[in-house]
């Protein structure tokens, strides 16, 4: 009895438990997807996710790293009967060594390395991938493919590092950090009693020294050659270390990086600087002459020969010398001639690596052939299983013949059909994820027409909905294309490019008005997209002096009433834009003043410029913001002094640093709430003050300059008008003047075009990023002891966003239109950029250079990063401008020329 009570008891407390969990799950649902519905209807988040939506579909046009399948490793060649000829690999990775510095003046700047240079080994040059990024190269290396850009350490792949842990009687160092202080690792190591033991009876073992720091510097700094001296000097001595510990000669040495540099000391592009990296091979079983070779003319009238590879390909080669087969997902082909071993030795390890490559190819037919519909889908002509069964038979059938010759160009022949499969498999459907890129651009950028038009025309109609015939036949056949995809054992990244554009369309129908025309004026929108994305095209290419024609000519046209008044402020005004515009030209040949004799006096003239900058203009701030400010700098020119003279930045000039940085953002968020100039002016102050601390050289000195004439461009353009009005007979009737939709429109593309323009000259003249993507190091050398790579990638983003974001915080202080119609403005701008990203898309192939990536892939992924930046640094612009940003009842229809951006001004409110 007691028992079933006891029963029941619990049968009703499990029961009210579970209705009251299940009703706090319901209200929690509910609350969440409340939530992220009105997340959704955010139209600034709505931007950002198409275009990170976009981004997607670019990488994987763009970016085909080949098979990444696990298949079963081949033998190592002593398994095979074959010894090694090396029993030790010691790898040296200096970092941001490019091979103009290596090669450059006859070998002059490779001074340690100049007598093992003429005895020992053969020197080349390697080709690396595009972005020109430290763990893209380092795969390439170490594992033999190409990688697409990841934020996260993937060690899934197969390396020479785990290849060779992975067998018995092995061992793997790994050393990383400044040359000196890799050295010293590597001599405590060796002086250990139990690695030297290791290493002594290890049948096979692989070092790696990675050196570390000189992607901080500038290649034609002294410091950066001092560090190169330095590893120089590692090297050598490990060199000679190794040689007299092990006495055996059965250590091959491997010497190159992952990147070049720029003059500037920045990497990530796909300059020539950046994808031409040298290599040294020497040591045991390297041939010292190899086949591909040019010569190098030397300053006493010698030649040397000079190799040339691509960056994968060292890691089948270095495989080889120490008895391993090619990394599992290696795409390199094994170069002839490089090494100085048997023919039988040549010829298995050149077995080998066409075996990879074919179990590499097998496993992409398998999983094509896995796809429901692979029997009435077109196949590769190169290969399949029959013909890679055939080659492997044929090769394993002419080793044991003795046919040396044709056992090698079977084995060559194998391996590139392999890469021809590879390919077409890899790009297999490459031609439908385009056409549905493509797609959604013109469907993205046809509902931003839809939004800006109802904008202009203040439209009010009824939308079609989601509820139509067209949309839900869409919708339809989107699913059943996404189904198809997703059964021929397609990546889920495929099978979203390929949906994208239906559900794309499928919001753009649901927008389009019932009644009446979609879009206003089509051709106007098309004359801005076409003109603006034409000058970004053109400019990405021919910055050097296409983009300073379009800057002058758009300022001056801007500027035009000024002629007709001239006075002090035009002809300062006029000055400083035929001074910026002339910088833009030459900036090529201002590499000079990256010298230290010009350097520091520029980077202290930036320093002194932001204060004296505001103090000029007659900006009021409180005391203790002067304070703070100078304070920072002050203290700033002195760790610029420690670091000049080559020693380290005391600690407490970087905690001082990132205090200011912390206090000067902060105290943007939490000022007293003053007019809106008044907040410009802190933002400005503040931000410019941080930049300087992050700059090097003149960037501070040009970005300081362009805000200077952004802003002096401002009230010349005001002052011009005012005169002009007073001498318009129908001054009041102007006043009173409606704008038209076609106006609005206008107003909407011009505030776009000089967002773009500034935002570009910004980048180009600051030296970090126009057409190529890059990584300055040493703007964090007042924040960081060391140039740790995510706190760095964070301080150089914020290096080059800081301009765009005051000139954005100066719209709008200073322009009504811009401060209340920021949403058609940014439709505007993406209309723009989307178009230019079209075309990159639609005429650009993508799979010339498999498995290299296209150098073209910088330009389009700066294009849309472009969006990206310019909506975040927005979103934190509203942020601090919230309290200014209520309508004004009739204002969108008010059109006074004042309200232009730096293209057009508006009334000033305080």
């Amino acid at each position: 009895m007691n028992l079933s009570l006891l029963q029941t008891g619990l049968c009703c407390v499990s029961s009210v438990a579970i209705k009251v969990l299940f009703l706090v799950y319901r209200r929690l649902l509910s609350r969440i997807i409340a939530n992220v519905k009105y997340k959704l209807k955010m139209w600034k988040l709505q931007a950002l996710l198409v275009q990170m939506l976009l981004l997607v579909c670019l990488l994987r046009l763009f970016f085909q790293p080949g098979a990444l399948e696990h298949p079963e490793p081949q033998k190592t060649l002593p398994e095979l009967g074959l010894p090694q000829p090396a029993e030790r690999l010691v790898l040296f990775l200096v970092e941001g060594l490019r091979a103009e510095t290596f090669f450059g003046s006859d070998f002059q700047h490779v001074t340690h390395l100049r007598e093992l240079l003429s005895k020992h080994g053969l020197v080349g040059v390697s080709r690396t991938t595009v972005p020109t990024l430290t763990r893209s190269g380092e795969v390439a290396l170490l594992a033999g493919f190409y990688d697409a850009p990841s934020l996260l350490v993937d060690e899934g792949f197969d390396t020479i590092y785990n290849r060779t842990s992975s067998g018995p009687n092995t061992v793997v160092l790994k050393f990383s950090g400044s040359p000196r202080k890799v050295f010293k690792k590597v001599e405590a190591s060796l002086k250990d009693v139990d690695t030297y033991n290791r290493l002594r009876i290890a049948t096979r073992s692989v070092i790696g020294l990675q050196m570390e720091g000189l992607t901080a510097e500038s290649p034609l700094d002294e410091r950066y050659q001092a560090k190169f001296r330095n590893a120089q000097w590692t090297v050598r001595e490990t060199y000679h270390m190794f040689e007299r510990v092990f006495a055996d000669q059965a250590t091959v040495y491997l010497m190159t990086s992952a990147h070049g540099l720029t003059d500037l000391g920045s990497h990530g592009g796909a300059t020539l600087r950046e994808t031409r990296t040298p290599f040294y091979l020497w040591g045991a079983g390297v041939n010292r002459l190899a086949n591909n070779f040019s010569s190098l003319e030397l300053h006493n009238g010698t030649h040397m020969p000079l190799h040339n590879l691509d960056q994968i390909q060292l890691a089948p080669l270095v495989s080889a010398l120490i008895g391993l087969p090619p990394p599992i997902n290696n795409l390199g082909v094994l170069p002839q001639g490089y090494m100085m071993v048997t023919p039988e030795y040549m010829r298995k390890a050149m077995d080998l690596n066409a075996l990879q490559l074919l179990a590499l190819a097998k496993e992409k037919i398998r999983k094509h052939e896995r796809g429901i519909f692979s029997k009435w889908l077109p196949s590769s002509m190169d290969l399949d299983l029959s013909r890679i069964a055939y080659y492997q038979n044929q090769m394993d059938r002419l080793l044991e013949m003795g046919t040396s010759g044709k056992a090698m160009e079977t084995s060559q022949l194998a391996a590139e059909l392999s890469l021809k499969t590879l390919k077409y498999y890899s790009t297999y459907l490459h031609i439908p994820v385009e056409v549905t890129t493509v797609l959604a651009l013109l469907g993205w950028m046809y509902l931003l027409m839809i939004k800006i038009s109802k904008y202009a025309m203040e439209s009010d109609e009824k939308c079609r909905g989601f509820v139509s015939c067209s949309t839900v036949t869409l919708f339809s056949l989107g699913l059943l294309v996404g189904e198809l995809v997703f059964l021929q054992c397609s990546s889920l990244m495929t099978v979203l490019c390929v949906l994208l554009p239906f559900g794309g369309w499928c919001v753009t129908l649901a927008e389009m008005p019932a009644e009446g025309r979609s879009v206003l004026a089509p051709f106007k929108h098309l004359v801005w997209i076409l003109a603006m994305g034409g000058g970004i095209l053109y400019a990405l290419h021919c910055r050097r002096c296409f983009f300073s024609i379009i800057f002058v000519c758009s300022v001056l046209i801007y500027n035009r009433l000024g002629w007709r008044y001239f006075s002090a402020k035009f002809l300062a005004w006029l000055a400083l834009v035929f001074l910026l515009s002339g910088f833009l030209w030459s900036q090529p040949a201002m590499q000079i003043l990256m010298t230290p004799e010009y350097r520091i006096f520029l980077q202290a003239a930036g320093m002194l410029m932001a204060v004296v900058r505001p103090w000029v203009l007659k900006h009021q701030f409180p005391a203790h913001v002067w304070l703070l400010n100078v304070s920072a700098l002050v203290s700033g020119g002195v760790g610029l002094y420690f670091h000049e003279m080559g020693k380290p930045v005391p600690i407490y000039i970087i905690a001082g640093s990132w205090i200011h940085l912390i206090h000067a953002t902060l105290s943007l968020a939490f000022c007293a709430k003053t007019g809106p100039r008044n907040r410009w002016e802190l933002i400005c102050f503040n931000l410019l003050t941080i930049h300087a601390l992050l700059s090097d050289s003149y960037s501070s000195l040009f970005v300081q300059a362009l805000v200077t004439e952004y802003q002096m461009g401002l009230e010349v353009h005001e002052e011009s008008k005012e005169l002009d009005e007073e001498e318009q007979a129908d001054e009041e009737m102007q006043k009173e003047e409606l704008m038209t939709p076609l106006q609005y429109l206008h107003l909407s593309y011009r505030f776009a075009a000089s967002i773009l323009l500034y935002f570009f000259a910004s980048l180009l003249g600051s030296g970090h990023w126009i057409g190529s993507f890059t990584y300055l190091g040493n703007t964090a050398r007042l924040f960081l002891p060391e140039p740790y790579a995510v706190p760095m990638a964070v301080l150089v983003l914020l290096h080059l966003l800081i301009p765009v974001f005051v000139i954005l915080s100066s719209l709008r202080a200073k322009s009504t239109f811009a401060r209340l119609e920021a949403r058609p403005i940014l439709t505007c701008l993406m209309l723009i950029c989307n178009g230019v990203v079209l075309f990159y898309v639609a005429f650009v192939d993508h799979r010339a250079d498999w498995p290299l990536v296209h150098p073209l892939v910088i330009s389009v992924i700066l294009v849309i990063l472009a969006t990206i930046l310019i909506f975040s640094c927005e979103s934190l612009v509203d942020v601090l401008f919230r309290e200014f940003s209520l309508k004004v009842p009739g204002m969108k229809r008010v059109a006074h020329e004042s309200q232009l951006p730096n293209l057009s001004q508006s009334q000033n409110e305080d």
